[in-house]
C-alpha cells in the first residue's frame, strides 16, 4: 500500500510520521510520535464534503469515555490540508479477532465485547452523535480494553478485511436498511451493532452476496438466519436486525441491559450488586467462581446414615445368600460369618464417610482413620472365626493351624483387613458428588487389593477368603446404598479479552 507521505516526514510543527497504517475513502492514517515521544496517529482528511466531516469531528474533540478512541486535535498543515490528531492504538481489531474464530467468539467472550462497543455508542447518541461506520474493523482491543474508533469522521471507511469485495461492500454489511432512503439516525447503529453481535457468535455476516446491489437487497427483504445464533442471544439479534426501526431497540442503552441480562442469574447476587471500582481504577478481574454445594443439616445426615446402614444389612444378607447359592455352602455358620463381617466393613465405611462428605481434609489422617477400623475389623473377624477372648490364642492359633504358617493369628488379621482399608481411599466411594452412581473402578480395586493381600498372607482356612469376599462386597454395597447427586456445576472463568 503506498501512502502520499513517507516515513520521517514532518508535516505537523512537533510530529513525525512513522509509517502509514490505514487508507479509505475520506484519507489516510499514520502511525506518528511527538517529539517527546507521544505515540499518536494522524489522519489526513480528504474528500468532497470537506466542511461537513471537519463539523463533524470538531463535536467529538471534547467526548471522553473508556471505550472511545480519542480524539485530541484538529491541526491543518502548510498545505492547507486538515489533519486529525488522535490516540494510536497498537492493538488489534475486531475483524482480526474475528478472522481467529471462523466459528465465532464464545458467547461470553462476544458478550464482553458487545457491552462495551454497547456503552461507547449510547455515549455518542446521548451526544447527539451517530456514529454510522459500526463494523469490526473500527473497533480495538489493547491491552484488555476494547475502543471504538472512527466515529469522528462519520462516513470514513478503513482498510477492511473482507478483500474479495470492493471498499463499499466492507461497510454495506453493516448497513442497515433506511439507509438506502438517505435516513441516518441512532437507529442504523442499533442495526449495524446487531450485524456485529451476530457475526461475533456464529462467525459469519447475516447478509452476504456477490455485489453490493446483492447485499443491499437482502437487507431490505431477507430475514436473518438465527438459527446458528445462541438461543439466548437469538431474540436480541432478531429485534436489532429487524428491517423496520420503529420494531428494534429504542436505544443502545436498551440493547445493552439486553445483554447484560443474559447469564446474569448465573452470577452470585453479591457479584451483581457489589459496588463499582473507584475511577481511574483499572477493573478487578473476575476469578473462578466455587462450586455452590447445597448444605445438608445433621438430623438430614443422620436419617439417610441410619437408611444407608440399613440397607447395607439387607444387601448384605442378599449378597450372603447368592454367595451360598453360587459356592455351594450347606454351612449357615460360614455364612452367619460372612454376612456379619460384610455388615460391619461397610458400616465401617459408610459412618465415617458420611461425616467427611464434602469437608476437606487429609487424606493421609483418612487413611490412617480407615487403617484403625480395619485393625478393628479384624478383631471382629477373629471373634467371629472363634476367638474367645484369651490372649494366648492369639499365639497359638484359634480353631486352626495358623502358627504353623509362622504368623501370629492377631497380626495376620490385622494386616489382613488392616491394609485393605488403607490401601483404597473407601471414603470416596460413599461420596454424594461421587462422579458416577455406580463404577466398577472401585470394585476392581477392592478385589485386586483382596487377592493381593491373600497371597501375602496365605491362610487356607475360611476367615480370610471370607474377608476377600467381605471386601469386593462391601465396594459394591457402599456404593449402592450412598446416596448420589449430579456435582453442580462449577462456574465457568469468564474468558479475557487480553487473550481474545
Amino acid at each position: 500500500m503506498k501512502f502520499a507521505y513517507s516515513s520521517g516526514q514532518r508535516v505537523l510543527d512537533g510530529y513525525i510520521l512513522k509509517r502509514g497504517i490505514g487508507r479509505g475513502g475520506f484519507g489516510e492514517v499514520y502511525y506518528a510520535v511527538s517529539d517527546g515521544g507521544k505515540e499518536v496517529a494522524l489522519k489526513l482528511v480528504q474528500g468532497n464534503n470537506l466542511d461537513i466531516e471537519l463539523r463533524g469531528m470538531a463535536q467529538c474533540l471534547n467526548l471522553k469515555h473508556p471505550n472511545l478512541l480519542t480524539l485530541y486535535d484538529l491541526r491543518t498543515d502548510s498545505q492547507r490540508d486538515h489533519w486529525v490528531l488522535m490516540e494510536y492504538i497498537a492493538g488489534e481489531p475486531l475483524s482480526v479477532v474475528l478472522n481467529r474464530h471462523p466459528r465465532g467468539l464464545p458467547p461470553d467472550l462476544a458478550r464482553q465485547w458487545f457491552l462495551a462497543l454497547g456503552r461507547a455508542i449510547g455515549y455518542l447518541h446521548d451526544h447527539g452523535i451517530v456514529h454510522r461506520d459500526l463494523k469490526p474493523a473500527n473497533i480495538f482491543l489493547e491491552n484488555g480494553q476494547i475502543k471504538v474508533g472512527d466515529y469522528g469522521l462519520c462516513k470514513f471507511i478503513s482498510s477492511s478485511q473482507r478483500t474479495a469485495q470492493t471498499q463499499s461492500v466492507g461497510t454495506v454489511h453493516y448497513m442497515a436498511p433506511e439507509i438506502s432512503t438517505g435516513n441516518y439516525n441512532k437507529q442504523v447503529d442499533i442495526y449495524a451493532a446487531g450485524v456485529v453481535l451476530y457475526e461475533m457468535l456464529t462467525g459469519r455476516v447475516p447478509f452476504d452476496g456477490e455485489s453490493a446491489g446483492e447485499i443491499l437487497m437482502k437487507h431490505l427483504t431477507s430475514p436473518p438466519d438465527l438459527s446458528k445464533v445462541p438461543a439466548e442471544y437469538a431474540a436480541i439479534v432478531g429485534k436489532a436486525l429487524a428491517k423496520n426501526p420503529a420494531h428494534r431497540f429504542a436505544s443502545m442503552a436498551e440493547m445493552v441491559r439486553a445483554v447484560e441480562a443474559v447469564g446474569a442469574d448465573a452470577r452470585p447476587a453479591a457479584a451483581r450488586q457489589g459496588p463499582s471500582p473507584a475511577p481511574g481504577k483499572p477493573p478487578v478481574r473476575p476469578e473462578l467462581l466455587p462450586t455452590v454445594v447445597p448444605a445438608v443439616s445433621w438430623r438430614g445426615l443422620t436419617g439417610e446414615l441410619c437408611g444407608s446402614l440399613s440397607l447395607a444389612a439387607v444387601l448384605a444378607g442378599l449378597f450372603s445368600i447368592l454367595w451360598m447359592r453360587v459356592g455351594a455352602i450347606g454351612d449357615l455358620t460360614e455364612i452367619g460369618t460372612g454376612f456379619f463381617l460384610t455388615v460391619a466393613a461397610c458400616w465401617a465405611v459408610l459412618v465415617p464417610a458420611k461425616f467427611w462428605n464434602q469437608r476437606k481434609g487429609d487424606a493421609g489422617l483418612r487413611r490412617a482413620s480407615m487403617l484403625v477400623l480395619g485393625l478393628l475389623l479384624g478383631l471382629g473377624a477373629l471373634w467371629l472365626d472363634g476367638w474367645t477372648f484369651d490372649p494366648q490364642d492369639l499365639w497359638a492359633g484359634v480353631s486352626h493351624d495358623s502358627a504353623g504358617s509362622g504368623i501370629p493369628v492377631l497380626a495376620g488379621y490385622w494386616s489382613y483387613f488392616g491394609l485393605g482399608f488403607f490401601a483404597l481411599r473407601w471414603w470416596k466411594m460413599a461420596d454424594r458428588y461421587r462422579p458416577q452412581r455406580f463404577s466398577f473402578a472401585p470394585i476392581l480395586a477392592a478385589g485386586f487389593w483382596a487377592l493381593i493381600l491373600l497371597t501375602v498372607w496365605p491362610f487356607a482356612e475360611r476367615p480370610i477368603p471370607w474377608g476377600a469376599v467381605a471386601l469386593v462386597a462391601t465396594a459394591v454395597i457402599v456404593q449402592l446404598v450412598s446416596p448420589w447427586e449430579p456435582r453442580p456445576r462449577t462456574a465457568a472463568k469468564p474468558c479475557r479479552l487480553r487473550y481474545a
